[in-house]
């Protein structure tokens, strides 16, 4: 008897495997998706869906950092961050992905309220961040910060608009921007800064409209910006280039190339113009080259200031891993072009509030060259230019 109830028993079972198998094959015959069973954590956060589409202009721009037009472009311009759908989910949207890294450059809250606003997790946060980051920079950097930066239509543009401000044959200004950070413990000393906070520094060449033409980032904070132009790409450019002496022109008797423009930080050359030492800056034509170069140069200034204002987290400083520091920078420069380029100012608020947290930036003076004979008669002749030309504006009534 028992021998009887086993053996129908093992026949039950057979039959049920067998009709389960069957079923599934019927299901993979015909490409019938079952849902997979995940678990996951319910969040709440509505922000984007419920929130963000009735929001005014003016309270778009404060959130995101651009106008609605821009970021329309920019979800355009970067595809390859939209993601597909997959069995065990679905995926967050491409406008929900940038708006969550634009939300994020723009402010210094923490990634955990970000992620709870949004709705999705911390590390989905970091995440999103950092893939926007590079795909900013693969997808808008050959447009608006391309690396053959220096070409014959560019130089006349950009020498006609200092030009305008006042400084004759004046490529670009260049100048380095410490931001602070957030080193290991054990690289911390090369990051610690002569003003005593840990820094990376941004190095950048910038035309006359307050853009970015070429960025070097990573130096850790202990370096100086002489010492970071010396080693950079950028003078090997601007010294083997033959545009700067083609297109030379006489001011009084000196035939004087183009050039770029920096502070007292850098070497002396006839590609790099600097002012004349403080100290022996007696007579008036040497006062107003030092004025109006000073004029001209506030432009990488201004550049610096407008990335900081807008991208608060980069003007509060970063937390970010150290990894990542230099990609999330150089995408806040290509982004400061794009919006630069399509008109999205900068609001008064944003430098209002940036200017809370400024620290003091490091300053440095090198003498490397101060007497070369050459750059010194280039810049004696510019001195007379500029202030005839102060005396000629004076007198004219």
């Amino acid at each position: 008897m028992y021998y009887y109830g086993k053996k129908r028993q093992n026949y039950c079972k057979s039959t049920l495997r067998n009709k389960i198998a069957m079923v599934y094959s019927i299901l993979n015959t015909q490409n019938i998706q079952r849902p997979k069973k995940i678990w996951t954590l319910k969040r709440y956060g509505r922000f984007w869906e419920q929130n963000v589409p009735y929001f005014s202009d003016k309270l778009f721009k404060e959130s995101f950092r651009t106008d609605r037009n821009c970021f329309k472009r920019l979800v355009e311009m970067l595809p390859n961050l939209r993601k597909m759908n997959t069995t065990f989910r679905e995926t967050i949207p491409l406008e929900k992905r940038i708006a969550i890294a634009l939300y994020v450059l723009g402010s210094s809250t923490e990634y955990r309220k970000v992620g709870a606003l949004f709705g999705v997790s911390k590390p989905t946060v970091c995440l999103i961040l950092n893939e926007f980051c590079k795909g900013v920079w693969q997808a808008l950097a050959p447009e608006y910060l391309p690396d053959n930066f220096l070409n014959q239509e560019k130089l006349e543009e950009c020498v006609k608009g200092f030009d305008i401000i006042g400084f004759p044959q004046c490529f670009g200004a260049v100048d380095g921007c410490h931001i602070e950070m957030k080193p290991k413990t054990g690289e911390a000393f090369d990051y610690h800064n002569s003003e005593g906070w840990n820094s990376v520094v941004l190095f950048a060449l910038v035309d006359y409209r307050c853009r970015f033409l070429y960025v070097n980032v990573g130096s850790p904070g202990r370096h100086n910006d002489s010492q970071i132009y010396e080693t950079s790409d950028l003078k090997n450019v601007v010294s083997s280039t033959l545009l700067f002496k083609k297109n030379a022109r006489k001011i009084g008797k000196t035939v004087v190339p183009v050039m770029l423009i920096g502070d007292s930080a850098f070497p002396f050359s006839e590609t790099l113009m600097k002012p004349y030492p403080f100290e022996t800056a007696t007579s008036e034509e040497q006062k107003t080259f030092n004025n109006t170069l000073y004029k001209a140069r506030r432009v990488v200034d201004n550049a610096f200031i407008h990335v900081k204002a807008r991208f608060a987290r980069i003007g509060k400083g970063l937390d970010n891993h150290p990894s990542n520091i230099s990609t999330i920078i150089k995408c806040c420069c290509v982004l400061h072009n794009f919006l630069n380029t399509h008109n999205s100012k900068i609001t008064r608020q944003w430098l209002v509030e940036a200017a809370k947290y400024n620290k003091p930036q490091p300053k440095y003076v090198t003498t490397i060259d101060d007497f070369k004979k050459t750059p010194e008669r280039i810049r004696n002749s510019i001195a007379v230019h500029l202030n005839s030309a102060l005396m000629d504006a004076d007198e004219t009534p």
